[in-house]
């Protein structure tokens, strides 16, 4: 059970960085064959709980669902898509997420999102990861509450101290750039001396390039994952107006890691989401910014 939990809130972790305790075990004999309803045949779990939930008339049995407004702020789609309709989360969203063979295949957490957003046309696969955070976040803290328990390092000592956070003082990254009318940023590296054009990535794309990479590492036995350079490659979309695949792959292989580092650093900048970095407080009183890392306990807390 261990096992499950840890795998299914790790889908979670991914999300956030592209972030401990004990799921509580079954005791002998809560369930038994004779008091267990079991379906004589194969349903569509998915479309009998669409059907059931939206007959449902009575204010205590339908599911209340809210407005999240997106951190992209509509400015990277073309349909101009700044907020969703998302559904709280309710106890059979809880089994989806421990469901064992979702988590072996990692489709809990999208699972999930499909299942969760109303707004009718959105594929949550095809939004920027930034936005699919905010909702993964508003989908805990509508459940769980903001507080969030963490272990942070005190940066005089080097000690770590737990403090219980308020997540709801995470706010959205400040747009400061905006893409061009083709959805692209301009570019110089400092030591190629070319003007690169690039674009953000869908969550879509960062899974496959995951998935590419992973493939890559373990066919070549690599002591390291290319999922960076993948990345950076990925979103280039020309240099110096030069947009064929191959000159930009052969490119990409030879940019000096200043070049690289700048790339890196600029899609970090555009990218819409959440700022993650927060004001700690140590004992004494002292306070300090740090980056929050998710642990394993983020969307089961106290358990």
């Amino acid at each position: 059970m261990e096992k499950k939990k840890n795998n299914a809130v790790k889908q979670v972790i991914d999300e956030f960085n592209k972030a401990r305790s004990n799921t509580p075990k079954e005791k002998e004999g809560d369930a038994t064959a004779k008091n267990v309803d079991i379906p004589e045949k194969k349903v569509n779990i998915e479309k009998s709980y669409e059907s059931e939930i939206g007959k449902e008339t009575d204010p205590d049995l339908m599911v209340v669902s809210e407005t999240v407004d997106l951190p992209s702020k509509g400015i990277f789609y073309e349909n101009g898509l700044n907020k969703i309709d998302i559904e709280y989360m309710t106890s059979e969203d809880e089994d989806l997420l421990t469901t064992p063979s979702l988590i072996e295949n990692n489709t809990a957490i999208p699972k999930l999102l499909k299942r969760k957003i109303k707004t009718k046309g959105v594929d949550p696969d095809m939004l920027l990861p930034g936005d699919r955070a905010a909702l993964i976040m508003f989908l805990r803290t509508s459940s769980y509450g903001f507080d969030y328990t963490v272990e942070v390092q005190d940066p005089r000592t080097g000690k770590t101290f737990k403090e219980t956070i308020d997540l709801s003082k995470l706010k959205y990254k400040e747009i400061k750039e905006k893409p061009d009318e083709n959805g692209h940023f301009t570019l110089e590296l400092p030591m190629k001396k070319k003007t690169v054009k690039i674009r953000l990535l869908t969550h879509k794309e960062e899974m496959i390039l995951e998935e590419k990479a992973e493939g890559i590492r373990e066919a070549y036995e690599l002591e390291y994952s290319p999922f960076n350079s993948l990345r950076v490659r990925s979103s280039i979309v020309s240099i110096e107006d030069k947009s064929d695949r191959s000159y930009i792959e052969k490119f990409v292989k030879i940019l000096p890691a200043g070049d690289t580092l700048t790339i890196r650093k600029k899609i970090n900048e555009v990218s819409p989401g959440i700022n993650m970095r927060y004001t700690f407080k140590a004992k004494d009183g002292y306070e300090f910014d740090a980056f929050l890392s998710i642990g394993m306990d983020f969307f089961f807390p106290g358990i």
